[in-house]
């Protein structure tokens, strides 16, 4: 058995990659499993670092020539999958892992999307290749071992499901959906028969919808990485789920927290209805992730991450404690910046835009401070607060970027769990890098959030997965909004439920 888990929201800049990492008793890497990297901008500040710690691991995992167990592909667009190979060109200081790592081994791969999607991905000696092609040669049983999806595939359908992804005694990763239906596309359609030339929102609905599970005891505590997953993604698994996740620890905020896309609006800016409103919420209500990642960055035009799209998410996150306060800030708060849509008092405040504010709610953004558009006054959210002065020392120095650790220990029913935020340029060298014991790492780590035993309700018992509604989910279009779906368990074994009630790119 694994003696602790490690999952990594990466600071990629604008991009997104996660990477979760299996222990054992002596501290050694048995697994690791990489889910999307790549990012379109601030790469070459966030991307150095982050190379190195993930060439560092996998040499860890495996040596000499380093070694990932499981990698999965969101999707095609660039900010998931570019600093995989990086480029030859001059403009792109970024080598890439695998050219990093030239001799590096992988053990499966699945991506989202169809094959052909991912040609002309990658430069070699000015030749495009496709990444698929690339992963595939690294691989002991390329046709085996590196795969997608048929329309419509999940690990949580009762008829066509797939199983899980990949696993361990442990953990294991399933699929909540792969290649929503899209235009009328029909559940099943083999990967194939996908559309040869996929618009941006069609691309982005074929996303993987990924949940990495770790089990202790009766008890399966999850995390939720859903890539650039859009509105019909969450219409198609309304469709088939309902209910309220269990045990999530983390949700990934879908496609870095957009507005335009999360809400499947014409832009950023239109109105939400009440109709795709209900859809995000009964979605978000599925993930219920007691923290909330943004994997985004101030460096666009795409106000990622909305703070009402965050809003609407944290409605179901951990309302009780913040998970991680910055200590040179106190008072259980800490920085996100984030695209504010809307004025937040509309009498004597209104700040729309990206803005570095402070929280007390569990929503942490990998760009975490910047000091160009800090508000001014100085705002807690929420409650709404505004400051007259920073309330903190002006003489301190924050991190402009942050990557978010979870360390699972598990205990005999259950985990505690340190959550912390580690600067971009201190990740190479942080404790994670270390061969610790489970007794060594109790020393080591303050453990700044406890998520065990202690908070578990005793008249809540574990409960299998119920069988799936008998009617097969039909195709959805992009903007049609499905009513909730009926009652039903995210996942099996999914243990203490965690709802919270509290709120809206």
């Amino acid at each position: 058995m694994s003696s602790h888990f490690r999952l990594y929201s990466l600071d990629v800049g604008q991009g997104m990659s996660t990477l979760f990492v299996v222990y054992d008793a002596n501290g050694g890497i048995t697994a690791l499993a990489l889910f999307d990297l790549g990012s379109l901008g601030k790469r070459d500040v966030a991307g150095p670092s982050t190379l190195e710690f993930l060439k560092n691991m996998a040499l860890q995992r495996e040596s000499p020539n380093g070694r990932i167990d499981a990698v999965f592909v969101s999707h095609k667009d660039g900010d998931h999958i570019n600093m995989f190979f990086g480029s030859e060109s001059g403009t792109d200081p970024l080598q890439g892992l695998l050219r990093l790592l030239p001799k590096m081994t992988i053990g499966l791969a699945r991506y989202g999307g169809r094959y052909s999607w991912y040609t002309d991905t990658v430069t070699i000696d000015k030749k495009k290749e496709n990444l698929i092609t690339l992963i595939k040669a690294r691989t002991a049983d390329p046709d085996l071992n590196v795969k997608g999806f048929p329309v419509g595939a999940s690990s949580l359908r009762t008829t066509d499901g797939v199983g899980p992804l990949w696993s361990g005694p442990d953990y294991n990763v399933f699929l909540v959906a792969a290649n929503t239906p899209y235009n009328g596309e029909a559940v099943g359609t083999p990967e194939d028969q996908i559309s040869a030339k996929p618009n941006g929102d069609q691309a982005n609905s074929k996303s993987l919808v990924l949940v990495v599970g770790v089990q202790s005891g009766e008890q399966l505590y999850t995390a939720i990485i859903g890539g650039d997953a859009t509105f019909p993604t969450f219409q198609y698994i309304n469709s088939f789920l309902s209910g309220t996740g269990q045990n999530v620890y983390m949700a990934l905020l879908p496609h870095h927290g957009s507005r335009k896309t999360t809400f499947g609006l014409p832009s950023k800016t239109k109105e939400i209805s009440e109709q795709a409103r209900t859809v995000v919420e009964t979605y978000a209500r599925l993930m219920s992730g007691k923290t909330l990642i943004a994997s985004a960055d101030t460096g666009s035009n795409y106000g990622h991450p909305s703070l009402e799209t965050s809003q609407l998410f944290l409605q179901y996150a951990d309302t009780s404690k913040t998970w991680w306060s910055d200590p040179l800030v106190g008072n259980d708060r800490h920085f996100t910046t984030a695209y504010i849509d809307y004025a937040l008092d509309t009498a004597s405040y209104n700040q729309i835009g990206m803005k570095t504010i402070l929280t007390t709610q569990n929503l942490y953004s990998t760009r975490y401070y910047d000091s160009k558009v800090v508000s001014a006054p100085m705002i807690a959210y929420a409650p709404y607060t505004a400051f007259g002065k920073e309330p903190y020392n002006t003489k301190f120095s924050f991190a402009p970027g942050m990557n978010w650790i979870y360390t699972l220990l598990p205990q005999f029913n259950g985990f505690l769990i340190d959550f912390r935020g580690v600067s971009s340029n201190r990740l190479p060298s942080d404790k994670s890098l270390e061969v610790l014991t489970p007794e060594q790492l109790l020393e080591s780590f303050t453990f700044i959030h406890r998520y065990g035993l202690t908070e578990v309700e005793p008249s809540v018992q574990t409960v299998a997965l119920p069988p799936s509604p008998s009617v097969e989910p039909q195709p959805v279009s992009a903007g049609k909004a499905r009513a909730p779906a009926r009652i039903q368990r995210l996942a099996p074994r999914l243990g203490v439920p965690g709802p919270q009630t509290g709120g809206r790119r």
